[in-house]
């Protein structure tokens, strides 16, 4: 039997959500800058609280952003409208794919951990989903947990191999990049967490 999927809403309402580091995510950053990734019209998966969503908009994407949650898109607008970030939000369930912002093509989609989590048990849905949302050329990262963390037994984000993410995804998207690097810090237990990731860059078949 599949895991149960996590009720992302009330794990907001507790403020249960240790990804959640308040800064714009530094491989996103990092990748745009080797890569020259221009502004271009863009797609957030599973943005959460909207950091990462606010910092591409003020770089002059053009940004609509997705999240399961709620609240946390309630917390997104609120963020925005502090900062006079022009974002497009909106509640969409990417198991269900039947929002309309999921039903048009992007040039440059990303997500930080919702491959991850959606690949236990709605892997087939999460495929759907990219084929709606992107088109020959589409450039997709997204910020996966690494299976070779050697710490991969203590808590932290869902971990996938390499080999499996090329079984699950080559056959809709050519791999263009693949490294690993350490997401940002977030405190767990007291202590400053930095688990391994992979940091994977595709490109949509034609």
């Amino acid at each position: 039997m599949p895991p149960q999927s996590p009720d992302w809403n009330e794990r907001y309402a507790a403020r249960n959500i240790p990804w959640d580091t308040c800064a714009p995510s530094t491989e996103l950053q990092a990748i745009l800058a080797e890569r020259k990734i221009a502004p271009c019209d863009t797609l957030e998966l599973g943005c959460g609280t909207g950091t990462n969503a606010i910092w591409l908009a003020r770089q002059a994407f053009r940004v609509t952003a997705v999240d399961v949650a709620p609240l946390a898109i309630d917390e997104a607008k609120a963020k925005s409208a502090r900062t006079g970030a022009q974002v497009e939000w909106h509640v969409a369930d990417l198991s269900s794919g039947d929002h309309p912002a999921l039903h048009r093509a992007y040039d440059f989609v990303f997500d930080r951990g919702v491959y991850h989590c959606m690949r236990r048990d709605a892997l087939d849905a999460f495929r759907a989903t990219l084929v709606r949302v992107t088109k020959p050329g589409t450039i997709w990262l997204s910020l996966a947990g690494n299976a070779n963390d050697p710490a991969a037994s203590e808590p932290g984000p869902p971990r996938v191999t390499a080999t499996e993410m090329c079984q699950e995804l080559e056959s809709l998207f050519e791999l263009v990049q693949l490294r690993e690097f350490r997401f940002d810090p977030v405190e767990l237990g007291g202590n400053a967490f930095r688990p391994w990731a992979w940091s994977a860059l595709w490109r949509r078949r034609g």
